[in-house]
């Protein structure tokens, strides 16, 4: 009787541990500002899947989803900088190990290997899943124009929250 119990608790633990944690509510904000200019943006509509199987983890953003202070601002964004009718969404594939999201970044058609610190907490029904890094603007070829060349930083630094749902 002890040895059926000992192991439907184990049986139990292993399914909990390999959980699928889902959002398509994830915060993502980014800050490609300068003195001269305040370049804010955020998206309240990223999606992140977590598997706590293999430690996969998945996140994709529509780049349309970011709001930006002044709509000519946003519009800029996506018309002439990230040119979302032709590269819509960015997006990691990777795994979370030891503190660090590894793995893929793809913006604007261009896939960048990464490896950034980020944090995963991960409870009975719920897994959140935070993380702060920079990219440099020009390793994703977004090109910017001299003009505003001195208003728009040379890394855009990226910060995510997402607190992901027990599927």
């Amino acid at each position: 009787m002890n040895f059926k119990l000992t192991a439907m608790f184990f049986i139990v633990a292993l399914s909990a541990n390999a959980q699928q944690y889902l959002t398509r509510q994830g915060l993502l904000s980014f800050d490609a500002g300068s003195p001269l200019e305040d370049i804010y943006a955020v998206s309240k509509s990223a999606t992140a899947v977590y598997d706590g199987e293999d430690n996969k983890l998945g996140i994709q953003v529509l780049m349309t989803s970011f709001e930006f202070k002044r709509a000519l601002m946003q519009e800029h964004f996506n018309e002439n900088y990230v040119e979302s009718e032709i590269y819509p969404k960015a997006i990691f594939k990777g795994k979370y190990k030891d503190g660090r999201a590894i793995g893929t970044l793809n913006i604007h058609g261009v896939t960048k290997d990464v490896n950034v610190p980020a944090t995963l907490e991960i409870t009975e029904k719920r897994a959140f899943f935070n993380a702060q890094f920079s990219v440099k603007i020009e390793d994703f070829k977004v090109s910017i124009p001299k003009i505003v060349a001195n208003k728009i930083a040379s890394e855009a630094k990226i910060k995510l929250n997402c607190e992901m749902i027990a599927r």
